[in-house]
């Protein structure tokens, strides 16, 4: 086996591409917006608290220039409080939040997203029916509260945390293509 001189494994270690940089981190500030999106129906008449639901990153999140959690991020969501619509015209209730989103083996937590919605609140209808049917009033129902698949909410990044920036891929050349030949090609003057 041939001996090779100290400066030649100096200069092939410096130069190996096992010897990387790690990336540089970004400082992400605590309560950075984050636009997520519902991945599936929520409704006051069949989610109960607790149920958790899809959630995935709509655009985006960048500190500067720098993107730091890219969109299609997923995430989970949880219903908080839910409210089937009731007798009497009381409306339903919904109030969802986003708890993180993960990007690799890093979990981010979010807060500041409470989605409160309430049903159509019939309980004037029931009371002016009330004068009218009586008794019969107590079968007005409120409405049930619905939020569609796809809705966007924003949340907020519950801490200030590092995190590498995320390389976007190198935008393609456009490739030109030329038609040589018949009628096809074309001449400037």
């Amino acid at each position: 086996m041939l001996a090779r001189p100290p400066w030649l494994l100096a200069l092939l270690f410096i130069s190996s591409p096992a010897v990387s940089q790690a990336p540089a981190l970004v400082t992400v500030p605590a309560l950075t917006p984050v636009v997520v999106r519902i991945g599936e129906e929520i409704s006051s008449k069949t989610n109960k608290p607790g149920d958790q639901f899809p959630i995935t990153v709509a655009e985006d999140v960048r500190v500067g220039d720098e993107v730091v959690i890219p969109v299609g991020s997923a995430g989970i969501g949880e219903v908080i409080h839910a409210a089937k619509p009731g007798a009497g015209g009381k409306a339903g209730e919904l109030i969802l939040a986003a708890r993180f989103v993960e990007l690799g083996d890093t979990r981010i937590r979010l807060r500041s997203f409470a989605l409160g919605v309430a049903g159509k609140n019939n309980s004037e209808a029931a009371l002016a029916t009330s004068f009218i049917a009586g008794p019969f009033a107590m079968f007005v129902r409120g409405g049930a509260v619905v939020v569609p698949r796809d809705t966007l909410g924003i949340a907020k990044t519950a801490l200030e945390f590092k995190l590498p920036a995320v390389v976007a891929p190198a935008p393609q050349p456009q490739s030109v293509e030329t038609k040589v030949g018949g009628d096809d090609e074309s001449k400037t003057d």
